[in-house]
């Protein structure tokens, strides 16, 4: 379902598994939000500066820029002025290594990959209220 032009949001999506982001991509589609892509994390903090992001689904482990240390930079940086929510994901194996860091980095949101589209809607929609 579609948002109106004024609920419309930017999603930042921070992903280098290929497979993985064209799924959220896929889970995101119908949405009716403008999608951010990058799969490096370097990049994703340059796009967060530029086009300030509601919402970013960040990988763990990422290029560039670790991706709890983005977030935790994206929620610090004095530059950018609007703060985004931020969904951590990581995979199963790590997950039970990484939720407890979740809120050291200051997450919002912590995923264990793979989810389903409703889990990764229903938790989009709650940060995004």
């Amino acid at each position: 379902m579609k948002n109106s032009a004024k609920d419309r949001k930017k999603i930042l999506i921070v992903e280098d598994d290929a497979d993985t982001l064209i799924l959220i991509q896929h889970f995101l589609k119908d949405t009716g939000h403008e999608l951010l892509i990058s799969r490096r994390g370097d990049e994703a903090f340059e796009l967060t500066l530029t086009h300030q992001p509601d919402l970013a689904i960040i990988d763990g482990l990422i290029p560039g820029i670790h991706g709890f240390e983005l977030c935790e930079k994206i929620k610090t940086d004095v530059h950018i002025t609007k703060k985004p929510k931020v969904i951590l994901m990581s995979s199963v194996y790590k997950a039970q290594k990484y939720k407890f860091e979740v809120t050291e980095y200051k997450a919002d949101a912590f995923m264990v990959k793979p989810f389903s589209k409703n889990d990764l809607l229903t938790k989009i929609n709650a940060l995004l209220k």
